[in-house]
């Protein structure tokens, strides 16, 4: 039988148990030094290796003045590293660092419980600074790290090579760890999901990604060079054309003669939320909703801001969002995790037929002053014009037939004139020139336009049937207000590169080959890469739509199909008769396993041998002692003669000479019995 050879009255650490430690220290910082100062795993390797030449005799154990100094000297370190407190990186890096420490004081075992049990909460911490599902794989090779520390600390089979006893602590772990799994799913899919009473704020890195609250010249360029993933879009209905795939973020409504914003006075989110929906409310009845329903659910990225992109306009909308008079869709959050919202949008719909003054006022803001020649220019064209229409058309043929250019590398254009220095000097720019530019000239004449900010377009995955869309798919268009038409969408963009709107950002930029030019990969020209890259986010997409995006909405809609229907009584006798499952399968379970780990291990090895011999043709009968058997084995097989009789003998030996003491002897005669076995065919 296995013996686990610790003494109760001197639990301490052994050298292997160090080194299970080691290991699960190291696995679980190891994520962390992407997003935290990486000296830390410096810090946790230093204090287990001065913990392991302390076990083998060559170090002193450190006094308490000099721990003091360490843990003194680390906390140091850790606001020199420009972490600021209070914040979740600096709390996390002084947790961080007292679990690294703790490798040079773990004398006994309770020392080492806690820093295994330190161990399983910092792998639950890390899921706040990424919740993919490569964090998650690495999330559960923690844990059976951790756990297989838990058992190597507390047991040490002498009988057993290092590396046997390492995988029996492997099989140990995976063991107690797939117990748990049905309790961990029934958990997951019953327990009801509830608002946070509290949040922290996001890791600093994720604070401010993608698109802003404001547009200058040269803003929206910065994401072209970013691979990053905005959102993904799985249409319930018939998918739009790639043309019409303008996504709505914001719009910005005033221009102080350099830089485009929502409003005059700078708000911030509580007090932008506050403004739309109390002086900019989404008015229901200002919408004649017809033309194609695309329903459609869309997961958006962790952002840190409240940006939701949709299909304009948005009829319908399921989730924590709120909508607003310019008909954009806002989450009443920051976005800190993946959010999901269902929605359905009629693009073909009639916005605002009539305007109210106040939006009026907004889409007709200019500075009084600046950019002379594009308002000069504005009234004479207009002019010529005659009405609204025709004079949008001149404006889009301008773009069109003169010798304007769409590059991500505009020439800079100055603190004043922006608008006169892109229309007549440069005629070089991205959407945000053309988009500024184009409402501008609107604006100069009195047709009320504005500028909208989002994504346009989207990759297309097959395998996962959604449309993925990246920062670089960032876009600025614009809105002018017709009469009995109401809004109007206007891309100039496309007047200058078509491609941008029919194809894609890449293709619009084939020329200049500036499309993600930092990244190894960025011409995406390598078939067989992209189908790896396509199935890895087929992969991530779902585990958002399953694991991270499981509300409260999507457990009532699932459950109320398999269960048909909800009720208090159906879902607590369900939950009841699979904890009684559970159960019982757990009672099975011992029940199986506790025979097999009651036979000693020489025994199960003797099993094993007598089963190879009777694949021989060598049957054992009940009435025959080991010493017969292997006589007459050995008589019938002469090749192999030496093997059996020496495998019958040292299983004697272990059986009848081999007492409790001598466990050195016993080691060694387990490990003999499994050599002699591997070698017979």
């Amino acid at each position: 039988m296995l013996k686990d050879k610790r003494t109760s009255t001197q639990p301490f650490i052994t050298y292997t148990g160090m080194i299970w430690l080691l290991a699960a220290q190291l696995i679980v910082m190891l994520p962390f030094t992407t997003s935290l100062p990486p000296w830390l795993l410096a810090v946790v390797v230093l204090a287990a290796g001065w913990r392991l030449r302390v076990l083998a005799g060559k170090a002193s154990q450190p006094k308490t003045l000099l721990k003091a100094g360490l843990l003194l000297l680390g906390i140091a370190a850790v606001f020199l590293s420009g972490l600021r407190l209070p914040s979740l990186e600096a709390m996390s890096a002084l947790l961080l660092l007292g679990f690294a420490f703790k490798a040079v004081e773990a004398v006994q075992q309770r020392d080492a419980l806690v820093v295994i049990l330190t161990g399983y909460f910092l792998v639950a911490l890390h899921f706040l600074y990424t919740q993919s599902i490569i964090a998650g794989l690495y999330g559960t090779l923690a844990l059976i790290v951790l756990t297989g520390a838990l058992v190597g600390v507390q047991q040490t089979l002498e009988e057993l090579t290092p590396a046997q006893q390492v995988q029996f602590n492997f099989w140990i772990a995976g063991q107690i760890l797939l117990q748990c799994l049905p309790l961990m799913v029934i958990i997951f899919v019953l327990t009801p999901r509830f608002q946070p009473f509290w949040s922290l704020p996001l890791p600093t890195e994720q604070h401010t990604r993608g698109i802003l609250d404001r547009m200058a010249p040269g803003d929206i360029e910065k994401l072209s060079q970013s691979a990053d993933l905005a959102f993904r879009v799985s249409f319930k209905t018939e998918r739009p054309p790639q043309t019409d795939l303008y996504w709505q973020g914001l719009v910005l409504q005033h221009f102080d003669g350099r830089e485009w914003r929502q409003f005059a006075t700078e708000q911030d989110p509580e007090q932008l939320k506050w403004t739309l929906k109390h002086e900019y409310s989404y008015q229901e009845h200002n919408l004649k909703t017809q033309g194609m329903a695309y329903e459609y659910e869309a997961i958006y990225e962790p952002s840190g801001q409240n940006w939701l992109f949709t299909l304009s306009p948005t009829t319908e909308v399921q989730g924590e969002a709120l909508r607003a008079a310019d008909y954009r869709v806002m989450a009443k959050q920051p976005l800190q995790s993946p959010l999901l919202i269902r929605a359905v949008s009629r693009p073909a719909s009639i916005r605002d037929l009539e305007l109210s003054p106040k939006l009026r006022a907004l889409a007709l803001q200019l500075p009084s002053q600046g950019d002379n020649r594009s308002r000069e220019l504005a009234k004479n064209l207009y002019a010529a014009a005659g009405d609204e229409l025709t004079y949008i058309q001149t404006i889009l043929k301008r773009f069109k037939e003169q010798a304007f250019f769409y590059t991500l590398n505009p020439p800079l254009l100055g603190e004043t004139d922006t608008i006169d220095g892109f229309l007549f000097d440069s005629q070089r720019g991205f959407c945000s020139h053309y988009a500024g530019s184009f409402v501008f000239l609107m604006r100069a004449v009195g047709i009320p336009a504005r500028v909208v900010v989002g994504y346009q377009g989207g990759e297309w995955n097959k395998a996962g049937n959604y449309l993925a869309v990246h920062q670089f798919d960032a876009h600025a268009w614009a809105e002018v207000w017709l009469p009995n038409q109401g809004w109007l969408r206007v891309d100039p963009t496309s007047m200058v590169a078509p491609e941008r709107t029919e194809q894609n950002l890449e293709a619009a930029l084939k020329k200049e080959g500036r499309l993600l030019e930092q990244s190894v990969f960025s011409s995406r020209k390598f078939a067989w890469l992209n189908s790896i890259r396509q199935q890895l986010d087929r992969m991530q997409y779902g585990w958002q739509r399953w694991i991270l995006s499981y509300d409260s909405a999507t457990q009532a809609q699932f459950l109320d199909k398999l269960l048909g229907g909800l009720s208090v009584l159906k879902l607590a006798g369900w939950a009841l008769a699979l904890l009684v499952c559970l159960a019982l399968s757990g009672l099975i379970w011992l029940g199986l396993t506790r025979q097999a780990h009651a036979e000693a291990l020489e025994h199960r090895l003797y099993r094993r041998f007598t089963e190879r011999l009777s694949k021989q043709g060598f049957e054992r009968r009940l009435d025959q002692t080991p010493s017969e058997f292997g006589a007459l084995a050995a008589q019938a097989w002469p090749a192999q003669a030496e093997k059996i009789l020496a495998f019958t003998a040292t299983y004697q030996t272990l059986c009848y000479e081999c007492d409790e003491p001598q466990a050195k002897q016993r080691s060694s005669l387990l490990r003999e019995l499994r050599r002699l076995l591997s070698q017979l065919p």
